[in-house]
Order: C-alpha cells, then sequence, then structure tokens
C-alpha cells in the first residue's frame, strides 16, 4: 500500500488537470471502513466565493476513482470521498496557505509575543517561509514557523436588508 505522499503524487495531476488543487488527503478507518478522503478546490479563484462545484466534484470522483482502480495502490476496500474545503477553513500545511492567497485570514503566532492578525493573504514567500498579509494598511510579514494556527475567514456581503427581530 502507498503511503499519504505516494498517493498525493499520484491524485495530485489527476486534479490538477481539471483546474483542482489538492489541499489535503488521509487514509484512515471510520469505524469498520477504510476511507480515502480528498479534499479539493479550484486552483484559479476570481473570488473566495468561486470554489469548487458539485459537478467539478463528481467529474474528480470518477477520474480519480478510474485512476486508483487502474493503479489499484490501497489493499482491500476502501471508500473514496472527495470534498470542498468550505469557505471557512484551517490552514494547517503550507500548500493550504498557497491556495488560501487573495483570501481573508485569520493566523496566529507561537511564544511569548504570540500576535493575532487578521487581514488579506496577498502571497506567500518559499525562502524562507513567509506569509504576507495586508491588515489595514499595512502589510505584515509573518515567519511561517512561528504561525500556531491560521484559517480562513468568510466575509458575508452586506445586503442593506436587515431581518426583523424575533422576540
Amino acid at each position: 500500500m502507498l503511503s499519504v505522499d505516494g498517493l498525493e503524487q499520484l491524485i495530485e495531476p489527476v486534479l490538477n488537470q481539471m483546474g483542482l488543487g489538492l489541499h489535503f488527503i488521509e487514509l484512515k478507518h471510520e469505524g469498520k471502513d477504510l476511507v480515502l478522503r480528498i479534499v479539493t478546490d479550484r486552483v484559479e479563484k476570481r473570488s473566495p466565493e468561486d470554489g469548487v462545484s458539485l459537478e467539478e466534484l463528481e467529474r474528480a470522483n470518477r477520474e480519480v476513482g478510474a485512476m486508483l482502480d487502474l493503479e489499484d495502490p490501497i489493499e482491500g476496500r476502501y471508500r473514496l470521498t472527495i470534498e470542498s474545503p468550505g469557505i471557512e477553513r484551517d490552514l494547517s500545511t503550507w500548500r493550504q496557505m498557497g491556495y488560501a492567497v487573495g483570501e481573508r485570514v485569520h493566523v496566529v503566532t507561537r511564544g511569548d509575543d504570540a500576535t493575532v492578525y487578521e487581514g488579506t493573504l496577498i502571497r506567500v514567500e518559499d525562502e524562507p517561509k513567509r506569509l504576507i498579509l495586508r491588515v489595514d494598511a499595512d502589510e505584515q510579514i509573518i515567519d511561517y514557523l512561528q504561525v500556531k494556527s491560521a484559517k480562513t475567514v468568510f466575509v458575508w456581503p452586506k445586503s442593506g436588508k436587515t431581518a426583523p427581530m424575533k422576540r
């Protein structure tokens, strides 16, 4: 059976051909079932709301499923699940940080001088690994190794209408 890294190397090119990126992959037991869970999203987004569609997820399931049937990298029976990461999601890997560029993020740093930042992730830099956030009018540079937690934050559009209060 392939490792998760080996599965990533098989699956990522299939998703990339569809314009999708691999956010996360796990292979684990859930009850009596072995589940291969893949989280994917569009690589090119015009806005955070422009996520992967149900049709794209269905197609990804067919394409990845066919490739896995052909390659047979997992021993025994398993269930394949391909999901969207959702509009608000944890960013726990460097890859996920890269996919979140352009989105509003909430970042908490480690240590005695821990700081909370919320702003737009305008870019990531690889050497050294750093996040560049626009917080209000300023740019904040955050060393990736100092990130304790990070997540995307969806800002709901204001409709101008207010709902009546219930009592």
